[in-house]
């Protein structure tokens, strides 16, 4: 237990016992005071007496109680009083430590980012991406909690070794698992990087159903190092020239968000930002999510290590604002930073 906390417990205990012998002594008062002889006197001063005697013997009786009444009178007022300070200065210290221990949270999140930096920095990784910057740079997003994810197979295609990178900075290297060169997907893996660790379930859900025309659906990417919003609608149920594995989307998107997830309203994953039509500003292409589940059925079993690839059913989602979604969801979303070898 910290010093603050036995202080704060001993100044709560010692306001306790002030209050019990306040209310003794006032109880002692009140016991002290012959209540039934005070009404008698009163009834015979009003029954029998004139105005001046009454006047005079109400003087008498004021003369007689008034020293034990001013001090139950005080009494009550110290412990009420005194009741109030203690709750005020018990407000006042909660709020000290509320404030206390959001400024110790911050520093404790300055220290990891820190201490990210560093790891990233030891272990050669950030340096690498510092002074041979990635040739092609896109985004992915994680499948499963433990280290898979998805991006497209054009940014990680003939690539000499691919790193992913979270919103907060951590950098990790991937391995490629699968490659579908038809539905321009690759399936990733970071679990064989050591210093991953498997994050809480993945928050949204894949809908493989098709949805419908002018759906409202955003997506989250990486088209310049800052994780970047962007939000739209359905613009039409198939992709480029009629590809009926793709949606065609009106979301303004570039380069670095390809391999983003697509999501409605609810947070189901419709589909995987895969271009844009460069003719026309403002429309981008997804291929939908059953293409995806295609590509996680192709996949051999030797290249997952014999533990099949389940993907999450469970939207907790689908209730939260919009804002609230975004938080989730960008935490599962990475950028893709690929090294190709320079003849």
């Amino acid at each position: 237990m910290e010093m603050n906390e036995e202080k704060d417990i001993e100044n709560a205990l010692q306001a306790y016992g002030d209050r019990i012998r306040f209310r003794r002594k006032l109880a002692a008062v009140q016991a002290g005071l012959d209540m039934d002889a005070m009404r008698q006197q009163a009834s015979l001063i009003e029954a029998g007496s004139s105005r001046s005697e009454q006047s005079s013997q109400i003087r008498s009786l004021w003369q007689t109680y008034r020293t034990t009444l001013a001090v139950a009178a005080s009494v009550a007022a110290i412990t009420t009083f005194g009741s109030i300070f203690l709750y005020r200065s018990y407000q006042q210290g909660h709020q000290q430590q509320e404030q206390q221990y959001r400024l110790l949270s911050k520093e404790i999140q300055a220290v990891k980012s820190s201490q990210r930096k560093l790891i990233n920095d030891i272990s050669g990784r950030g340096r690498a991406l510092s002074v041979n910057p990635a040739q092609i740079a896109g985004s992915g997003f994680l499948l499963t909690a433990d280290g898979y994810m998805v991006t497209n197979n054009h940014i990680v295609r003939d690539a000499d070794s691919v790193y992913v990178q979270s919103q907060t900075g951590e950098i990790y290297k991937a391995r490629i698992v699968h490659n579908d060169q038809v539905h321009d997907l690759a399936i990733l893996q970071l679990c064989d990087d050591h210093s991953f660790r498997p994050l809480p379930p993945v928050p949204y859900s894949f809908e493989t159903q098709p949805s419908d025309l002018g759906e409202r659906v955003y997506t989250l990417g990486y088209p310049r190092e800052e994780i970047v919003y962007g939000e739209g609608y359905l613009s039409s149920g198939t992709g480029y020239r009629g590809d009926s594995t793709a949606y065609q989307v009106a979301i303004s998107v570039n380069p670095g968000n390809s391999g983003g997830p697509l999501l409605d309203e609810k947070g189901n994953v419709i589909g995987i930002i895969s271009g844009k039509q460069t003719t026309s500003e403002g429309v981008s292409f997804a291929v939908k999510t059953n293409y995806l589940l295609e590509a996680l059925n192709g996949i051999p079993n030797d290249s997952l290590k014999g533990q099949p690839l389940r993907l999450n059913r469970k939207n907790t989602l689908a209730h939260m604002p919009r804002k609230q979604q975004i938080k989730r969801v960008q935490a599962y979303v990475y950028q893709i930073k690929v090294f190709k070898h320079r003849e």
